[in-house]
């Protein structure tokens, strides 16, 4: 299920943010959305969402604007994962990863495979609000997972910023494995080298604009990125053969 952004443009009152953006996101890939603070990227995931209208342009799933598009409908297609998700109820984790199908049919076995698979199990019953960031994190992906389709889309914005490593490393297998059973993913993420490591595609944002979109391997490359964020990077040989991209301290 592809997501076509098509002359996209954004503004907050007066205030344009984002100009011109034209890019797609197709399935069976993760595409991480990268760039530096401000440029752009949540308020781009939430107008693919259909959060946000357009001033100009749309982003289409499978051929409609999703901001024309009803959230029940929408949502059996799309799951989002916000950059800070707050529950001000006292829900357990059981019950916030079961409102994922609050527009689709009740899948218990959904719900826990999606706990499971988030490392989730030992803290099922207890209420959210009680939760570390990192675990709530792990929360809101697992609500995700339990709503997603095998072909559906997976929007992120930073959900991995409060984790552990151990848990950002089990985040990123089962981003892969969501990919390869055929997801789109679209992936805001400031740690650059990570998305490296896990992303398929690019996009490279700056100041509201889309500088650079294709492989990784394309639109990662060293001297684009020291531009952009005005800090150096490398990319590094391990003694395995793989490459690691490094930004200078």
């Amino acid at each position: 299920m592809s997501v076509v952004i098509d002359d996209l443009h954004f503004a907050y009152e007066t205030d344009p943010v984002l100009n011109g953006i034209a890019t797609t996101a197709r399935p069976g890939r993760i595409v991480a959305l990268i760039g530096p603070n401000a440029s752009g990227k949540s308020t781009l995931l939430r107008c693919i969402i259909g959060q946000l209208t357009p001033a100009r342009g749309s982003v289409l799933l499978d051929g409609r604007a999703t901001h024309r598009t009803p959230p029940h409908r929408l949502a059996r297609r799309m799951a989002y994962v916000t950059q800070r998700s707050t529950v001000a109820a006292s829900f357990t984790v059981r019950q916030v990863v079961e409102i994922g199908r609050f527009a689709l049919p009740n899948r218990p076995d959904r719900v826990d495979d999606a706990i499971e698979r988030l490392d989730l199990a030992e803290v099922a019953d207890r209420p959210y609000p009680a939760l570390s960031v990192g675990q709530q994190q792990r929360v809101m992906l697992a609500r995700a997972v339990a709503q997603l389709g095998h072909d559906g889309v997976l929007v992120l914005d930073e959900p991995t910023s409060a984790m552990d490593l151990a848990h950002v490393r089990m985040t990123a297998s089962l981003l892969r494995e969501l990919a390869s059973n055929g997801a789109t993913i679209i992936w805001a993420v400031h740690d650059v080298s990570l998305a490296a490591r896990v992303a398929s595609d690019a996009w490279l944002l700056a100041d509201g604009r889309l500088v650079d979109d294709g492989s990784i391997c394309d639109v990662m490359n060293a001297e684009q990125l020291s531009r952009v964020f005005a800090v150096g990077f490398e990319w590094m040989n391990r003694p395995d053969g793989s490459a690691v991209l490094i930004a200078d301290a």
